[in-house]
């Protein structure tokens, strides 16, 4: 499950609900229909005509009714539709109640075709709902927090295409999303989702069948600083855009290049990018990963973790990428190397000391017809211009076995053919892990490296010491030059001579 599916719902507290109601009648019900038309009309801009909205509001005393049928229902669609209750607050702000979809429905959607055979033509879909719990508060002036709750149990979904059957189970779903505004007029996005009981099996071409199934997945995100007014300019601009192409673009093998609107529109949306987010993090960790393939084995793992973020502040990028798992484990593999496999493996790199300033700019004018990487070169050159892009790895640990690694390192790129940088690694039960090695035939092929990284080492009371530097190609670890390695011999110390200390 990616993040995006998660995230996905929480759309819906966008929505711009800006109707009043005092006695709420047949009148009140259509104005705030044509008051959602316009809006959308409003945001995708004049050139792409809207079709009638799927949805039929009506006043119910108190409050709204919002009906709206599913589209390719196998059956007629005003037998099966979702619905919602609508109800005025204070302040301007709305109340989305009581949200439920049907609790059953079979449908066909047609894929457009993009010359992947599995997924293209139609793809028949069934599923069924247990529980829902939907609800929202929406203040469409973002004056106020809007959030939204959904709470969906025992969800099974059923597809089928021409090439691939897959049928998944959730036992809940349940995510809570908030939009609040800040003090600079901006808005914070926050959501907390998680999904327990997900499993998935599927079978492609009639080969072997895949099952993958989770205990639970636990998704966190925020986003900071978030501009209403970039967003809508990249709506707008990517409406705009896809009215531009031409009819055949999106044809499977169409090499139709951009014609000067469409590309007009591209560098709009790559513009609005630009300063559109203060900071994101979004992290995801499953728990209880399972992964089997029938007739090839399976795979598990207690925990994985994956996570990403970025923020910039004073103009310059900081972003970063955290993977870890805990556990890994197949039956598969004999026991003398499944006992091996990492228990523990955690790696953190990032990138910073690039300017967003320059990254839009290389950006923009990749859009350029006929750019290349002659034309960008002096962009590339203009990012690395102010102390160099800095690429390191914040933190890394692993095991193998009784040896335990750790380090962190940087390397700063000056040029594309010009970096400085250094790292520092340890390592326990190194000299346990060798003499593993050599009494163990499936691992003796390691042995020679082994052998080296022990010559290489640093001792440190229970520890091994590596620390590695690197100005252009010449690469040290603990002082001696890697070069010799190679065969040069006129360089440092024999490997058998450690350093002087």
């Amino acid at each position: 499950m990616r993040l995006s599916r998660l995230a996905a719902p929480c759309l819906l507290i966008l929505l711009p609900c800006v109707a009043s109601a005092d006695d709420i009648g047949p009148e009140q019900a259509q104005a705030l229909q044509q008051q959602l038309k316009d809006w959308l009309a409003g945001l995708v801009g004049p050139k792409l005509k809207l079709p009638d909205l799927p949805w039929r509001i009506t006043g119910e005393r108190d409050h709204y009714k919002i009906t709206w049928p599913i589209p390719g229902l196998d059956k007629p669609a005003d037998d099966v539709a979702a619905t919602a209750s609508l109800r005025l607050l204070d302040g301007g702000r709305w109340s989305l109640e009581d949200v439920k979809g049907p609790p059953a429905a079979n449908l066909t959607v047609t894929i457009p075709d993009t010359g992947d055979k599995i997924t293209s033509g139609p793809l028949k879909i069934a599923f069924t709902l247990g529980s829902q719990d939907t609800h929202a508060v929406i203040d469409p002036s973002f004056a106020t927090a809007s959030t939204l709750h959904i709470d969906i149990g025992d969800f099974a979904l059923t597809t089928d295409s021409a090439k691939e059957h897959q049928e998944q189970h959730i036992s809940r779903y349940l995510v809570d999303t908030s939009l609040r505004p800040t003090q600079d007029g901006r808005l914070d996005l926050a959501m907390d989702a998680t999904m327990d009981g997900w499993k998935s099996a599927s079978q492609i071409n009639g080969g072997a069948a895949m099952a993958i199934a989770s205990q639970t997945m636990h998704a966190l995100g925020r986003i900071e600083g978030v501009s209403r007014e970039r967003i809508a300019l990249l709506l707008t601009a990517a409406s705009a855009f896809f009215t531009a192409l031409p009819d055949d673009a999106m044809e499977k093998g169409s090499k139709t290049k951009l014609p000067p609107p469409a590309r007009a529109q591209l560098r709009l949306m790559v513009g609005s990018l630009q300063d559109m987010l203060g900071a994101v993090r979004l992290e995801e960790t499953i728990e209880g990963l399972q992964v089997e393939v029938a007739g090839m084995g399976s795979v598990a793992i207690k925990r994985f973790m994956l996570a990403f973020g970025g923020e910039a502040p004073d103009g310059k990028l900081h972003a970063w990428v955290d993977i870890g798992l805990d556990n890994l484990d197949t039956p598969n593999l004999p026991p003398k190397i499944a006992a091996y496999l990492p228990r523990h493996f955690e790696v953190k790199p990032s990138l910073s000391g690039v300017r967003t300033a320059d990254l839009s700019k290389l950006a923009l004018d990749a859009t350029d017809e006929g750019a290349n990487s002659d034309s960008l070169a002096p962009d590339v050159a203009a990012l690395l211009s102010h102390g160099g892009a800095d690429v390191g790895i914040e933190s890394l640990s692993f095991d193998l076995g009784p040896a335990k690694i750790e380090g962190t390192g940087r390397i700063t790129i000056l040029s594309p053919d010009t970096w400085r940088g250094e790292a520092h690694v340890s390592a326990t039960g190194l000299d346990e892990l060798t003499t593993q090695a050599r009494g163990n035939p499936d691992l003796q092929q390691a042995l020679p490296v082994l052998i080296m990284l022990r010559g290489l080492a640093k001792p440190d009371g229970d520890r091994m010491i590596w620390d590695i530097a690197s100005d252009g190609p010449l690469v040290t670890v603990n002082g001696i030059d890697l070069s010799r390695l190679g065969g040069d011999k006129s360089k440092g110390k024999p490997l058998d001579q450690p350093p002087k200390r």
